[in-house]
């Protein structure tokens, strides 16, 4: 099993593809890495989904796979895989195909700050969510949620100011409150995405 720990890789774009992985734990991101050098954020990957396909076709991981939060996954030897495993990792893919449409409707579809609440919403019903004393908060950076949102990290850090002082939300280090959630969600104007 491998163990990362927030913003750490699981593997590079680049790097050999010689295993698929399955999420065990924690939060995932499929992200490219553009020319300009800014990162954009393809598909999330929830517990009990694969990821690292390429290893079935490719010789190389097309994309990087980062951890939003701790996380853990067991890799798989794409020439080992069961009939079962297999049927499994289709599923896994089809599920994650279903997610990736509604989040490039998610990216086309609204004003920024719609598109930030809503995934400030999706984020709280996956391993980036937590509680504490001040309440229900997610882990996200400027910079994640800007790539999540095809913004930029100015463009975010404006609008959750502006969100921080409506009374919607609220920040500490790492973490954004959901103070207000049914303003949160009537922000988002529709739920496109859920984390299934």
């Amino acid at each position: 099993m491998k163990k990362v720990r927030r913003k750490e890789v699981v593997y590079r774009a680049g790097d050999r593809a010689e295993a698929i992985y399955r999420l065990e734990r924690g939060l995932v991101r499929i992200v490219e890495i553009l020319p300009d050098g800014r990162q954009l954020t393809l598909r999330h990957v929830l517990p009990g989904d694969y990821f690292g396909e390429e290893a079935l076709t490719e010789r190389q991981y097309k994309y990087t796979a980062e951890a939003l939060t701790e996380a853990a996954a067991f890799a798989l030897d794409p020439k080992a895989l069961t009939h079962d495993e297999m049927r499994a990792l289709a599923g896994s893919l089809a599920s994650q195909m279903v997610q990736v449409q509604a989040y490039e409707t998610h990216l086309q579809w609204g004003e920024l700050r719609s598109r930030i609440c809503r995934y400030l919403l999706y984020l709280a019903a996956t391993a980036a969510k937590g509680q504490d004393e001040r309440g229900v908060y997610v882990t996200a950076s400027h910079e994640e949620i800007a790539d999540a949102t095809a913004s930029t990290r100015e463009s975010v850090s404006k609008l959750l100011s502006d969100l921080r002082h409506e009374g919607l939300l609220d920040t500490g280090y790492r973490k954004i409150y959901l103070v207000d959630r049914k303003a949160l969600e009537l922000e988002a104007e529709s739920r496109l995405l859920q984390a299934v």
